[in-house]
């Protein structure tokens, strides 16, 4: 099973990645926890590329892109032969909205480079967590280049998630509320999924 967090800076996915993965331990559930960029020791390396200034939107795409193959291939597909939850603070989606629409290289272009790579995963639940950019940004102090750009482009980012988050796999996650309240629905929706995913 494949959860993944999505949505645009300081919505609070790190924050429910942490909180599920400690309520999976709690209900002694086996899990793995990654974030992309980063996750293998190559994939951390590459990280520190991506978020270098003054790479162009190709690039990003090709850097988080072998970074993802890696954690296929070393974390994702053994933890799921193994039957372990995997947890990841940004995926697919991510990719979609900062470097297909947002960066301006085409959704279906990006997406077409991610299934003829071999990165094209679909989570059996994507957490799409949604905060007006003026609030969430005030819960962060900014610090890499995504972090650091202006209001224009963050509304343009959580458009951009709301207008793909269409899938079956979607779950639109008000997380402008009591963090308790934000991880009670989480935790209920995968109880959800889970429950019937072993009918």
């Amino acid at each position: 099973m494949i959860i993944s967090f999505e949505g645009g800076e300081g919505v609070g996915k790190s924050t429910h990645c942490a909180r599920l993965c400690s309520i999976l331990d709690n209900k002694e559930l086996p899990w793995l926890s990654l974030r992309e960029p980063g996750g293998s020791s190559l994939s951390e390396k590459i990280r520190s590329l991506f978020m270098s200034e003054g790479i162009d939107t190709m690039t990003e795409l090709l850097l988080v892109l072998a970074s993802r193959r890696q954690n296929i291939e070393e974390i994702i597909k053994p933890g799921l032969a193994k039957g372990k939850v995997i947890v990841i603070d940004r995926f697919i989606d991510s990719t979609l909205v900062y470097q297909g629409i947002v960066g301006g290289l085409g959704y279906h272009e990006t997406k077409n480079l991610m299934e003829s790579s071999g990165t094209w995963i679909e989570p059996d639940i994507t957490f799409v967590l949604d905060v007006d950019p003026a609030k969430a940004l005030k819960r962060i102090t900014p610090g890499d280049k995504f972090e650091n750009r202006d209001n224009e482009y963050h509304q343009m980012i959580r458009k951009a998630f709301l207008d793909i988050a269409t899938e079956k796999r979607h779950r639109i996650i008000n997380a402008d509320r009591d963090r308790i309240e934000v991880t009670h629905e989480i935790v209920s929706l995968v109880e959800e999924f889970y429950s019937k995913s072993r009918l």
